[in-house]
């Protein structure tokens, strides 16, 4: 594995660990966050392809490595930050709260092609809307999966690194912006801190496929 395929697949994983992280809780998150393995290995991982973030982090660390009490409490955490706390309204984890400038429905459609152009279609049973974080992040999760897979097989990954570079600046980058200077009011240390590392992990990784596609273009 190439150092360049290596940092792919890091970067795959960490998608892949947020998308969890704002998944609702169960008894497996609890445990990685009391045993400091889901705050440490992902700030870790973070700074690991983005060492300038290093500094940033360092209160969003302390923020995710909290631990709550008991599963009861996390879920209450969750609950009190993303759906029914007194906040109002809650920290959405819709990116479409966040749009004022165009219908939901036009935004809808616009990131459910994004997902069908690769392949990426909804079966038969119920599911969320296409635009909640979760799905969002997985779905970067795949195209940084595929583009490491490119790498390794000498074929060209820059589809997937412009498919990349098009959802961060028309979607998650500025999602998680307006998400980011919401989340002022968040009273759950772990979410506040997810959210924080979400938004810079993501703006950092923004800037960097920018700068791959100049250099592959070159």
């Amino acid at each position: 594995m190439t150092e360049t395929s290596r940092s792919a697949v890091v970067r795959s994983s960490i998608y892949g660990e947020l998308a969890r992280g704002f998944a609702y809780p169960g008894a497996e998150l609890l445990d990685d966050i009391e045993a400091g393995d889901f705050g440490f290995d992902l700030i870790d991982l973070v700074t690991d392809v983005h060492p300038d973030l290093f500094a940033s982090l360092t209160s969003v660390r302390m923020d995710l490595e909290t631990r709550p009490a008991d599963l009861v409490t996390l879920e209450g955490d969750y609950l009190a930050t993303f759906e029914t706390g007194p906040r109002k309204p809650p920290l959405s984890l819709y990116e479409g709260s966040y749009v004022t400038d165009r219908p939901r429905a036009e935004l809808l459609l616009e990131i459910d092609a994004f997902y069908r152009h690769f392949g990426l279609v909804p079966g038969e049973a119920p599911r969320d809307f296409v635009d909640t974080l979760t799905a969002e992040l997985e779905f970067l999760q795949f195209l940084v999966a595929k583009e490491a897979q490119a790498i390794e097989q000498a074929l060209d990954a820059d589809p997937y690194r412009r498919a990349q570079h098009d959802f961060l600046d028309r979607h998650l980058v500025p999602f998680l912006t307006a998400m980011d200077e919401a989340s002022e009011d968040c009273t759950a240390p772990f979410y506040r801190g997810l959210v924080r590392c979400t938004h810079r992990f993501v703006a950092a990784e923004a800037a960097a496929v920018t700068r791959r596609l100049a250099a592959s273009a070159a």
